[in-house]
C-alpha cells in the first residue's frame, strides 16, 4: 500500500495566497481534499508558541483512509504578518497500512520519520509523490507505559481513559511532553478499537477541527475558552487529584499498570479480536482484570502451627515463625495472609467480603490443620488457578498432579480443597457466559475441563 501526502500551509501562488492545501499527491480524492483543507491549521493554531512549538494529530477521511499529521511552527510567514507559519504534513494512510502498525498513528509516523518520509519542504513543491512505508508495530510500547506509570503515574493514566471513554471530546491540561502522554493512551487500547479516538497533541481548539482529545498545556487563558465553547469536557492533570478508576477497562490498566503487569496487558493486547467495539471495552476489562488476578504470582505461604486434632504433629514452633505470627495478628494486616494470586478471604470475614464473591484459598484454609501438606497444596493451589486461567499446559500438569495430591493429603483435606476449587471455577464459568456484549467460551470450556479433573476419580 501507498501512503498518499499533503502540504496545509501559507503561501501565495498565482491563484491563492494564505493558508491552504498548498500540495497534494495525485492519489487524493477530492473529498478527502476538502476535508484536510478543513482539518488544516493556521496561523495561531499552535497551543504553544515558539520555534519548538509541534503538534501529532489523527483523525479520519470520508474514503475509509486515516490523516496522521505532524505540526510545526516554521519561520515567518510570506505576508509578514508577524509571527511564526503554522506548517503541516498529512501523510493519507489506508486502513491496512495503518494496521500493520496496529492502529497506532505514533508508530505509523516514526516510522515514517524513520526513513525520510517526513520532513519540511522549504520550498513548497508543486506536486508530491506517494510512497511506501514498510515495516510493522508491536502491538504495545511496553517501555513507554513504563514511563508513564512512574510519571505522571498509572493512577492518571487510568483516569485519562475513563474519561476518554466516556465522553464524546475531552481537553486534558497535562504537562509536557504531552505527545507521549497521548501515545501512552492509544498504546492502552486495544488495536481494534484505536481508531474511534480522533486526537491533537498541540492544537488549540476550533469548532471546524472537532478532534475527540486535545492535549494542552498549562494556559488558563485556553482553558477557559475551551470550557466556555461547551463543547469538550476538561481534564485538569496539572490542578486536581488523580480519581482512578477500579472497574471496566479503564480499571483493569489501572491494576494492571499498578502492579507492573505490563507483560500481560501487551500480551491481551496482541490477542486479535476482530469483532471488538468500544461497547465491549468495560466487559473485557472486568474478564482480564479478573484474568490478571488468577495469574498473579503467588506469594509465599504464612506457616501456621497446627491445633492437636491434626493428622501429624507440629514442629516446634521457631522465633521466626512467632515473629511471622505476631505480625500477622497485627490489625489491619488482614490482606497478609492472603495468596496474591486470587482474591481470596477467609471465611470468617465481614458479609461484604462475602457479597463479592471472594472466598478463601484451600491453602490458608487447610493449613492450620495440617502443616505438612501446605507446600504440596500450594503448589496445587497454583495449578489449578493457572488451569483455570487459560494458562497453556497448566491442565496437563493438573491431571498429573491431582491423583498425587489426593494420595498423599487424604480423603478430608482433598475434599475441602475441591470444594474450594470447584466453588472458583464455577464462578469464572459463571463470568463467562453472562452478559450479552462479551463472552469468553474458551475460558469457559476451561473452567468446566478442570472440574471435570476435579472429579474424575
Amino acid at each position: 500500500m501507498v501512503i498518499e501526502q499533503a502540504i496545509f500551509t501559507s503561501t501565495e501562488s498565482a491563484t491563492v495566497a494564505g493558508y491552504h492545501l498548498a500540495a497534494t499527491s495525485p492519489g487524493i480524492t477530492e473529498q478527502d481534499a476538502r476535508e484536510l483543507a478543513q482539518w488544516g491549521p493556521s496561523h495561531d493554531s499552535l497551543a504553544e508558541n515558539g520555534p519548538a512549538a509541534t503538534s501529532v494529530n489523527f483523525h479520519r477521511l470520508p474514503s475509509g483512509a486515516f490523516c496522521v499529521s505532524k505540526t510545526s511552527s516554521q519561520s515567518g510567514e510570506y505576508s509578514a504578518r508577524g509571527g511564526h507559519c503554522v506548517y503541516t504534513q498529512c501523510l493519507v494512510v489506508p486502513r491496512e497500512t495503518l494496521g500493520r502498525f496496529n492502529n497506532n498513528p505514533f508508530a505509523l509516523l516514526n516510522a515514517a520519520f524513520a526513513q525520510g518520509s517526513l520532513c519540511v519542504h522549504d520550498e513548497i513543491p508543486r506536486t508530491l509523490e506517494p510512497f511506501r512505508l514498510g515495516g510493522k508495530a508491536a502491538p504495545v510500547d511496553a517501555t513507554l507505559l513504563a514511563q508513564l506509570s512512574a510519571d505522571p503515574g498509572a493512577d492518571w493514566l487510568a483516569e485519562l481513559i475513563a474519561a476518554a471513554l466516556s465522553t464524546p471530546a475531552l481537553a486534558v491540561l497535562a504537562p509536557a511532553p504531552r505527545e507521549r502522554l497521548i501515545a501512552g493512551f492509544i498504546n492502552c487500547l486495544p488495536p481494534e478499537c484505536r481508531c474511534e479516538f480522533s486526537f491533537a497533541t498541540g492544537l488549540k481548539f476550533s469548532p471546524t477541527r472537532p478532534f475527540r482529545i486535545l492535549a494542552l498545556p498549562e494556559d488558563s487563558t485556553e482553558k477557559n475558552r475551551t470550557m466556555r465553547g461547551g463543547q469538550m469536557r476538561v481534564l485538569d492533570m496539572l490542578r486536581d487529584s488523580p480519581d482512578p478508576p477500579t472497574t471496566g477497562w479503564a480499571g483493569f490498566i489501572a491494576a494492571a499498570l499498578a502492579s507492573g503487569r505490563t507483560s500481560f496487558l501487551a500480551s491481551q493486547l496482541a490477542r486479535r479480536r476482530d469483532h471488538l467495539t468500544m461497547h465491549d471495552l468495560n466487559n473485557l476489562g472486568e474478564q482480564l482484570r479478573h484474568q490478571m488476578m488468577l495469574t498473579a504470582p503467588a506469594a509465599r505461604p504464612v506457616p501456621v502451627v497446627a491445633p492437636t486434632d491434626t493428622l501429624t504433629s507440629a514442629a516446634p514452633s521457631t522465633d521466626s515463625d512467632r515473629a511471622l505470627d505476631r505480625e500477622r495478628d497485627q490489625p489491619g494486616d488482614e490482606e497478609g495472609r492472603h495468596r496474591a494470586d486470587a482474591p481470596h478471604v477467609r471465611r470468617n470475614k465481614d458479609a461484604d467480603a462475602r457479597a463479592r464473591g471472594l472466598y478463601d484459598s484451600p491453602v490458608d484454609v487447610l493449613g492450620s490443620k495440617c502443616p505438612d501438606a501446605v507446600e504440596q497444596l500450594g503448589l496445587l493451589d497454583d495449578v489449578v488457578f493457572e488451569a483455570i486461567a487459560g494458562r497453556a499446559g497448566a491442565l496437563a500438569r493438573l491431571k498429573t498432579l491431582w491423583p498425587q495430591v489426593k494420595e498423599r493429603v487424604g480423603p478430608r483435606l482433598v475434599e475441602e480443597s475441591r470444594e474450594e476449587y470447584v466453588r472458583h471455577a464455577l464462578e469464572v464459568w459463571r463470568d463467562c457466559v453472562r452478559g450479552d456484549e462479551v463472552r469468553n467460551p474458551a475460558l469457559a470450556v476451561t473452567a468446566l475441563e478442570v472440574v471435570s479433573v476435579l472429579f474424575d476419580g
